[in-house]
């Protein structure tokens, strides 16, 4: 090995671990995810969910299918029965399918009584493609907080 050689590599090294030693006392970038919740932006739109009423508790929800009409994947299917004392529609099931949700947001603007809304859930990864079908209907009572879904309650191997 020659003197030009060894003092090459050497610089080289030196350039590395001053490179290496920098970014150590830099601000982390890398989230060590599922260890550590993601953050979401302010205009994110998460999986969408039914808006309860303040007043009696019941979802806004008047079976006019508006949001079914306007979904692109065809991700909300609704089946909606007539009332017997009024003439009107109200959803009996309410399903949403995350799995072809492109969360575009449709479906909450086109809501005439805007009982729909975007929640801010980020962590929608799942083992089965069943996990990511929601009756929203039951969830409809349920704060924006503690959404409940079974997507993000798994598992983790490395936990």
């Amino acid at each position: 090995m020659s003197k030009r050689t060894f003092w090459s590599g050497a610089a080289s090294l030196i350039t590395g671990l001053g490179v290496t030693f920098r970014s150590m006392f830099r601000h982390k970038v890398t989230i060590q995810y599922p260890h550590e919740p993601v953050p979401v932006s302010g205009n994110y739109r998460g999986p969408v969910r039914l808006i309860a009423d303040e007043i009696n508790s019941e979802h806004k929800c008047i079976g006019c299918l508006a949001c079914q009409r306007i979904c692109p994947t065809h991700a909300i299917p609704v089946l909606t029965v007539a009332k017997n004392d009024q003439n009107k529609n109200y959803p009996v099931d309410f399903v949403i399918d995350d799995a072809l949700c492109c969360f575009c947001g449709l479906c909450v603007d086109v809501c005439p009584t805007e009982a729909l809304e975007h929640t801010r859930i980020g962590d929608m990864a799942a083992t089965t493609q069943s996990l990511l079908r929601r009756e929203i209907l039951k969830d409809a009572h349920v704060t924006s907080e503690n959404f409940p879904t079974n997507v993000g309650k798994r598992e983790h191997p490395h936990a």
